[in-house]
């Protein structure tokens, strides 16, 4: 009885985070990193020999720590700069640093800039969706087979629930504590699969194993 009651205090408090993990995402929504979310890119060419830790300490400095640079054709002088926004002021500060580093003339007009809306959050999980439909469907099927003398309809609702459940708890806590979404966040939702499936496998495993205990 005791254990009973521990199992459903732990299924009530995985239920109220997943409850305020929605209900959260529907009024805030998710919270997108960098690459994710809104965002702007600058391109540019820095007509001399530039490090570009120095370029990352004055990107930092204008735009703060949120920020990616990367190379164009490997050239460290063509430079792609991506950051959350950029105002006319801060553009004037980026180049005025940039001609005081590095002795040059540049203007916010030798820049390229374009502005980015966040990515949708299904746009990440469709290349995702049908493999681990697929694959769901196959590890159901085996559970139901091998499983059959526990219930065909308690294994596939235990099985079912066990997978979307752990998917919406991992996206609620992304949601409640404003995790970023990045190019982490659909490698570890697999990971979280994986790990599910490994964890169903053996409580199916060890209930098999005492039913034939209790038959001897």
């Amino acid at each position: 009885m005791l254990k009973d009651k521990k199992i459903l205090t732990i299924l009530a408090v995985l239920l109220i985070i997943i409850i305020a993990g929605i209900t959260v995402m529907c009024i805030k929504g998710m919270n997108y990193g960098l690459d994710y979310g809104e965002n702007t890119t600058i391109r540019m060419y820095i007509d001399a020999k530039v490090e570009k830790n120095d370029i990352k300490n004055i990107v930092t400095e204008v735009f703060g720590k949120e920020n990616n640079i990367k190379t164009i054709n490997n050239i460290e002088s063509n430079l792609l700069i991506t950051t959350k926004a950029s105002s006319e002021e801060q553009l004037n500060n980026l180049v005025s640093k940039i001609n005081e580093k590095y002795g040059l003339e540049m203007t916010t007009s030798d820049l390229t800039l374009l502005n980015n809306p966040k990515v949708d959050i299904l746009d990440l999980v469709i290349p995702y969706a049908m493999p681990v439909l697929i694959t769901s469907l196959i590890i159901l099927v085996y559970f139901i087979i091998k499983y059959r003398k526990f219930g065909m309809l308690k294994v596939t609702v235990y099985t079912i629930i066990s997978i979307i459940g752990t998917q919406l708890l991992l996206l609620s806590i992304y949601s409640c504590t404003r995790l970023p979404i990045n190019q982490y966040t659909m490698p570890i939702s697999m990971m979280v699969f994986i790990v599910t499936i490994l964890v169903l496998t053996e409580g199916f495993e060890r209930t098999a194993s005492k039913v034939k205990q209790e038959q001897k």
